[in-house]
């Protein structure tokens, strides 16, 4: 009797504590959707829309491409005086985004109101932002609510044409990248206090060899950069060969070559062979080298999502 006792006791206890364990979770989940949304109202008020889509969950940029996102939210943050977005009040529940038609079974609904100007009169609407948690947990708003009204955007926004927004690997994909990769770290280092500085790109043709400060490249080096004269250097012969068989590789190679020049930028130290780290700015060969992957990586993928990769012809 006294062990059944126990037991009854055991059971109730958990019963009780149950709901009490659920809010606690909830509240941390309301915490950090809050957190992210007054991020986004934040990039909206200050007009980084650049910053706003990559906050946009990724099933949302599987649909929206970023061109058409970012000027999308420019012509609605643009039409008229807006002041920042202020979160009233968070729920969760299952939502289905209308655009796609799929489901999410837990969802933060953020009600807000955000101040306008209208015809010289101010304005207060208010609206819901919902957001999703992707794989890695973080929360990530969607944009539209509609297919008509992606489907819109997409027709206004979507349809510019200029040099820029041809596949990179139409025309000269090494100048292609070259001027790409430029203006995309340019654009990363925008977001810091560091001050960025262009490398130098030197193609050295089949048979020619030219003095680096870092040693002498002759054909059949395939490509390095060399942070004594801060210039990246190329294989032409390399990347023809390589561009042959694959035909965005030429383009990551110059891209990981880039990286490199991005780690010394910002103060990374390769370490030497039988050299211990120290400070956190040195680095052994291997985790630079698989950095410098991962920064290509991240380069191509904003590539992609700005439609710049031709998927039909890219190996």
């Amino acid at each position: 009797m006294t062990r059944l006792i126990t037991l009854i006791v055991i059971a109730l206890l958990l019963i009780i504590h149950l709901p009490n364990a659920a809010s606690a979770d909830q509240a941390e989940d309301a915490s950090a959707a809050l957190a992210q949304a007054r991020q986004i109202f934040r990039y909206a008020s200050e007009g980084d829309f650049n910053a706003m889509y990559d906050l946009l969950h990724p099933d949302a940029q599987e649909i929206i491409p970023r061109e058409t996102a970012v000027a999308a939210l420019e012509a609605i943050y643009g039409s008229a005086p807006v002041g920042r977005a202020v979160p009233i009040d968070i729920t969760f529940a299952p939502w289905t985004w209308g655009v796609t038609g799929q489901e999410y079974d837990y969802a933060a609904a953020v009600t807000f109101e955000q101040p306008y100007e209208q015809d010289g009169e101010e304005l207060v609407r208010s609206d819901i932002l919902y957001l999703v948690q992707d794989e890695n947990g973080n929360w990530r708003w969607f944009l539209g609510n509609t297919p008509d009204f992606v489907e819109r955007i997409q027709n206004i926004y979507g349809g510019e044409t200029s040099e820029t927004q041809q596949p990179i690997t139409e025309g000269d994909l090494i100048e292609n990248t070259v001027k790409d990769l430029d203006d995309f770290w340019r654009g990363a280092f925008a977001y810091t206090d560091l001050t960025y500085q262009s490398p130098g790109v030197i193609l050295v043709e089949q048979g020619d060899s030219v003095q680096t400060a870092c040693g002498s490249a002759t054909t059949g080096f395939w490509a390095f950069y060399c942070p004594g004269d801060s210039t990246v250097y190329l294989d032409e012969a390399f990347l023809t060969e390589l561009g042959k068989k694959y035909t965005f590789a030429e383009a990551f190679v110059i891209a990981h070559e880039w990286a490199h020049h991005v780690q010394t930028s910002i103060g990374l130290y390769r370490v030497g062979e039988y050299e211990e780290p120290e400070t956190w700015n040195d680095v052994y060969s291997i985790e630079l080298e698989l950095m410098a992957d991962c920064m290509a990586a991240t380069w191509a993928k904003d590539l992609s999502d700005r439609g710049l990769i031709d998927r039909t012809t890219s190996t």
